[in-house]
């Protein structure tokens, strides 16, 4: 008899006033001192989501953005040669996870990614990755994530541009290899967060 492993559920928040973005670039700044990386703040265009614990608290952030007139020049310059017209390519940014909530709110942050990549019609993303992350993407999230050029020196640390092949995960999250997939509640207006 098989067992039905259930996906976890998981609280996310989509920004949308200035008290949130605060907390944004707040958890994004502690996360991104502690590896090195100049603080850089949410682009126009961009989807902003924070990540909320089980004790209530507000403990990661994930930014997406539409590749084309939001993305700006460096990354662009970057990833010229790698988009082609028949992916339809977000980028992602300020992954970042507080340290008392690495481990869950991380794998949420991801799962959130390959959610919204399917709600959007999403086949691929880029992005510059840290190079531990981007070997967790790989090895423990098993999510095709191809190092299309050399590291990078930007904003003060070396990070691995990267294409993730996004479209390949939820067209099969039904495989073993992505039950750590979870699904989300949005949390709503009124809802409570410590």
């Amino acid at each position: 008899m098989n067992a039905v492993k259930e996906r976890s559920t998981l609280k996310y928040k989509k920004v949308s006033t200035e008290e949130e973005l605060a907390t944004f670039h707040r958890i994004k700044k502690v996360s991104w001192d502690e590896k090195g990386f100049e603080m850089e703040y949410a682009k126009n265009g961009s989807d902003l989501f924070l990540f909320v614990s089980e004790d209530g608290n507000y403990g990661g952030t994930f930014e997406f953005t539409p590749y084309g007139m939001w993305t700006n020049p460096f990354m662009k310059n970057l990833f010229k040669d790698v988009v082609t017209n028949d992916m339809k390519v977000m980028e992602v940014d300020s992954f970042a996870v507080l340290p008392e909530y690495r481990g869950t709110l991380g794998r949420s942050g991801i799962s959130l990614m390959i959610d919204y990549a399917e709600k959007n019609g999403y086949t691929h993303a880029i992005g510059i990755a840290d190079p531990n992350v981007f070997r967790s993407f790989n090895d423990s999230y098993h999510i095709l994530s191809v190092k299309v050029k050399d590291d990078v020196f930007y904003k003060g640390a070396y990070a691995v541009p990267t294409l993730f092949h996004l479209k390949e995960v939820y067209e099969n999250k039904h495989l073993e290899k992505y039950d750590w997939l979870s699904t989300f509640i949005e949390q709503k207006e009124g809802d409570l967060v410590g």
